[in-house]
């Protein structure tokens, strides 16, 4: 795999966290422009793979581009994940899984540690738990750049250390929901949108998890949350605070952060 491989791996699953975030402004400005659809079908077509394209095309074709369509992007979000409009389609990976309070808590440890382990720290002033699809996928991201980087720097072994991070977090957490996660917006969502993207995620850490040769064990079922009610007091490391920056001069390519899509 080339460096070019991992930039347009993190584009994409940037692109898919910033759309499943709350809609805010900046995203609409993407959607509008045209910004969102042409970088999503652009990276997905760099990875070769005719499924993922499929997906991206789906996306991209079920993406609003019209202001008004755009403005009801906020209540149909809210709709299908929101609290204050009763959405209860979850964005946590503990919603998706068995296991009691204990075992969660451990699931959120364990988490917790491969975000410290690569040097990113969740912000004060955003409350999300650390097994947010969001979170997850902007961390998949950042590993993906940080692998550009070090093939960029010949770093072989930086490499292998990367490489491994991404597949062991893809088989004992991101990769065991999203399937899931798709079954439930197909199932309980009437926005294209959204369950397009669903379905483009799934896809996307299905392709990873054979890049990196794991095979993550799906959850069968969704259990009563055995964390109704919990915060467990962690931000959130997004708005572009996630992550250091290696060592060494870094090359030139679309990097990215919260401002928008690379």
């Amino acid at each position: 795999m080339t460096a070019i491989t991992h930039v347009h791996r993190a584009r994409l699953y940037k692109l898919a966290s910033m759309a499943f975030d709350r809609p805010d402004e900046e995203f609409e400005e993407v959607l509008l422009s045209g910004t969102f659809e042409q970088q999503l079908l652009e990276s997905a077509a760099v990875l070769e793979n005719e499924e993922l394209e499929e997906h991206a095309t789906a996306v991209a074709e079920a993406a609003p581009t019209d202001e008004d369509v755009v403005d009801e992007l906020y209540s149909e979000w809210a709709g299908l994940f929101g609290f204050e409009e009763g959405g209860d389609i979850q964005l946590y990976q503990i919603e998706y899984s068995p296991g009691t309070l204990v075992t969660s808590t451990d699931v959120l440890a364990d988490i917790s540690g491969f975000y410290k382990a690569f040097g990113l720290s969740m912000e004060d002033e955003n409350r999300e738990r650390a097994d947010h699809l969001c979170i997850q996928l902007e961390f998949l991201s950042h590993l993906a750049l940080q692998t550009a980087y070090l093939e960029n720097e010949g770093d072989e072994t930086g490499v292998e250390v990367v490489t491994d991070a991404q597949g062991s977090f893809l088989e004992d957490h991101l990769g065991r929901w999203t399937g899931r996660f798709r079954e439930t917006l197909d199932e309980e969502a009437d926005v294209e949108f959204y369950r397009a993207l669903a379905t483009l995620v799934d896809s996307l850490v299905g392709d990873d998890t054979d890049r990196f040769g794991v095979e993550p064990k799906e959850f069968e079922e969704t259990p009563p949350s055995p964390l109704e009610g919990l915060n467990d007091g962690e931000g959130d490391f997004r708005c572009g605070t996630c992550g250091t920056t290696p060592s060494g001069s870094t090359p030139e390519m679309p990097m990215g952060n919260r401002e928008g899509p690379y």
